[in-house]
């Protein structure tokens, strides 16, 4: 495989099916916990699981801030032929997202209480939420690393391997799932469970990649640690905020939702929390599977070939944005009927709600994909921007501050509004991206 010189339309497809279809699957692991929790445990459970969004949330964009800072940094020297520097970033990537998980890993195990308390959780739903944080914890670094290991593998030209982790992993997290809360009454933990086993599984499959022959990838004695380390950080940094944005702003809403609106309006908003984070892994799959081939083009100069990449992506991510609109205003009632047990009350609030909030499904998708190609050219800054402008500025203000002025009904507006302000930008940098 040959980035600066196959033919574009095989390449884009080659990344592109395999991160969607890894992305489909880590999206399952989150669906599958939702829809049996809700199904098989209840709505309460369903919205503790929500709680924990946020604290998942850091731990996966920790792994994708590394994984995509190494990765670009990697392919762009690759296109410069520097193979040294390349490894440099791996390195060093590695081994500091190692340490960063460890102390994670003593962080949650010491203070998860305390911090499910701080995510919002009553006395309903904190002990469903310990539940589940307890055997995610078990395998903290495992959560960390998944993320990591598949961004890395893709990069290094094996796509399908990458791929295959996931399959496996989700196939096991679906299966176990049915087994630990269905026939063995395991309750909320038990699909915790199933989701850290799925993790192990896809990284063990990832980690073979580096004992094959596909393999390029060296440890190397590091130079210049503290400067590529900061470089790493630079590039990453924007892919970690559109991660940590899912937990950020599913804790905001949490709380927003139960003091302006009340537990069913909690509850119908677990599902719309799940479809987004189904969503945003797709796009984000879009955003990764281009990463290598831009960033090795930019290195080696050609801007004809990214161009035409860039174009294909964007065509992608727009019918992509059209198709998931148009399933929760065609079919909100049946959209959250997946997760759980509709009654009354909830099928009114999902007909309100989803219909307004899943328009913001149509511009997220082309916000996301252009922080994605703003890095691979190391537009850095700029990607940074509209990241934290959507995922923090933006996002948080219009939380805050729209049930005061507009009540709590208007929460379902944030999304959209903001997704459609921030697009404004994107077409602004993408029609000049330095």
């Amino acid at each position: 495989m040959d980035l600066l010189k196959d033919d574009l339309k095989k390449l884009y497809l080659r990344f592109l099916l395999p991160s969607l279809g890894s992305a489909m699957v880590m999206s399952i692991y989150t669906l599958t916990d939702a829809i049996v929790i809700g199904k098989g445990v209840g709505p309460d459970a369903l919205a503790a699981l929500s709680i924990t969004t946020p604290l998942l949330c850091i731990l996966m964009a920790m792994g994708i801030l590394f994984g995509v800072g190494g990765s670009v940094q990697m392919s762009v020297h690759r296109g410069t032929g520097n193979y040294e520097k390349a490894d440099r970033y791996f390195t060093l990537s590695f081994f500091t997202l190692a340490a960063i998980s460890l102390i994670l890993w003593i962080v949650y195990g010491a203070g998860i209480q305390v911090l499910l308390r701080l995510m919002g959780a009553n006395d309903t739903l904190y002990p469903y939420a310990l539940a589940y944080m307890k055997y995610i914890n078990m395998l903290l670094p495992v959560a960390v690393f998944s993320n990591y290991v598949a961004i890395f593998v893709r990069a290094d030209g094996d796509p399908n391997r990458a791929m295959a982790g996931v399959l496996l992993g989700g196939a096991a997290n679906i299966v176990l799932d049915i087994v630990f809360v269905f026939q063995l009454q395991m309750g909320i933990g038990g699909a915790a469970l199933a989701s850290i086993t799925g993790m192990v599984i896809q990284v063990i499959v990832g980690i073979s990649h580096f004992v094959s022959s596909k393999n390029q990838l060296k440890f190397i004695r590091p130079k210049h640690v503290r400067s590529s380390i900061i470089q790493i950080i630079g590039n990453g940094i924007p892919s970690f905020f559109n991660e940590f944005a899912n937990g950020f702003i599913v804790l905001l809403f949490n709380i927003q939702i139960l003091k302006y609106c009340g537990d069913a309006v909690l509850s119908v908003y677990s599902v719309v929390s799940n479809c987004v984070i189904l969503f945003n892994s797709l796009f984000t799959g879009v955003g990764q599977s281009i990463q290598p081939i831009i960033a090795t083009n930019y290195g080696a100069g050609k801007w004809d070939r990214i161009k035409k990449v860039r174009n294909m992506s964007f065509l992608t991510i727009t019918v992509m944005g059209i198709l998931f609109s148009a399933s929760g205003i065609l079919f909100p009632n049946g959209v959250c009927s997946i997760f759980v047990h509709m009654n009354k009350e909830m099928s009114q609030i999902a007909r309100a709600g989803l219909r307004v909030y899943f328009i913001a499904f149509i511009p997220m998708g082309i916000n996301l994909l252009t922080s994605y190609y703003l890095q691979s050219i190391l537009s850095v800054k700029r990607s940074l921007f509209i990241s934290l402008l959507r995922n923090v500025i933006l996002s948080s203000a219009a939380i805050l501050t729209f049930p005061l002025i507009f009540g709590g009904n208007s929460l379902w507006l944030v999304m959209p509004v903001v997704e459609c302000l921030v697009l404004v930008l994107s077409v602004v940098f993408l029609r000049k991206p330095r």
